[in-house]
C-alpha cells in the first residue's frame, strides 16, 4: 500500500465517521466549533443532512479512486 491509497482509505474511514455524525446525531459532534456555524446556517436536521450527504460523498469519492472507477 503507497501512500496515495493510504489517504484515500482515511478518507473513506472519515467519510464514514461523518456520515453516522448526522445520521445518529452525535451531541459530541455537534457539539464542535464548525459544525455549530453550520447549524445557525441551516438548523439541526439541516445540518445533519448535510453532513451525513458530505460523509457519503467522501466516502464513496474514496471507494471510487482506489477501485479504479476514477483516476486522479
Amino acid at each position: 500500500m503507497d501512500n496515495m491509497s493510504f489517504l484515500y482509505y482515511l478518507m473513506i474511514a472519515f467519510g464514514a465517521l461523518i456520515f453516522v455524525a448526522g445520521l445518529t446525531n452525535w451531541e459530541w459532534y455537534f457539539k464542535q466549533r464548525r459544525a455549530q456555524t453550520m447549524i445557525k446556517l441551516m438548523g439541526r436536521n439541516g445540518a445533519r443532512i448535510f453532513y451525513a450527504l458530505l460523509g457519503l460523498f467522501f466516502a464513496a469519492f474514496g471507494y471510487l479512486v482506489l477501485n479504479g472507477t476514477i483516476k486522479v
